[in-house]
Parts: C-alpha cells; sequence; structure tokens
C-alpha cells in the first residue's frame, strides 16, 4: 500500500519513476505490464479502506502519519475540514495517475 502512496506522496512528475517494478507487478491486476486507470483506481480504493483505521469515511494525519506530511494532507483536504475524506482521496491520487500519464494513453508502464 504504502508503495501506491507513491504516486499520491510525490506528485505527478515522479509518479512514474516512483513505481518500481515489484509495485507496479502488484498494480498490474491483468499481468499486461502496466497500470491502467481502472486497475491504479481499485488499488487505491483499497488503500483508502485500509488507511481508514476508525471507518469514519475520512483519514486524519494520525491515520496517515507513517506515509503522508501534513502538508501532503493537506493538500488534498480541499474543503480544510483537516481530513481527507473518500473523495477528496480519490480525486487527488486519480489527478495524479492522469499527469503521470504522459502519453495519454490511460496506462503508466
Amino acid at each position: 500500500m504504502t508503495a501506491s502512496l507513491l504516486l499520491f506522496c510525490t506528485g505527478a512528475s515522479t509518479a512514474q519513476e516512483a513505481m518500481y517494478e515489484g509495485q507496479k507487478d502488484q498494480l498490474d491486476a491483468n499481468g499486461n505490464g502496466a497500470v491502467n486507470r481502472p486497475e491504479y483506481q481499485s488499488f487505491m480504493t483499497k488503500a483508502f479502506e485500509k488507511l481508514d483505521v476508525d471507518n469514519d469515511g475520512s483519514l486524519s494525519q494520525a491515520e496517515t502519519a507513517n506515509i503522508l506530511s501534513a502538508d501532503q494532507l493537506a493538500a488534498a483536504d480541499t474543503n480544510g475540514d483537516g481530513r481527507v475524506g473518500r473523495e477528496e482521496f480519490m480525486n487527488r491520487v486519480m489527478k495524479d495517475f492522469a499527469a503521470a500519464d504522459k502519453s495519454g494513453d490511460g496506462r503508466l508502464q
């Protein structure tokens, strides 16, 4: 899970570089050598569920302290409530995916 969150944490410019072969294998559900948008979205949905320890539908700094800085969490907190809801999280990680997809083919290789 931490490996996939590198895409979320590092931003789009290094997202594809951050995903080394072992991480890609973990995300590449169909084994075609690339991570497509649905595979990434599915994986990140599961990652959110694992991170949301108290099952309240949002992530706090305490829940993400091992993988996100306060600044990274704040950047994803678009409504400014101090927590990152599921929709905020997914919007952010999918935006990062789209930015990392330099070819625009919906896949990270």
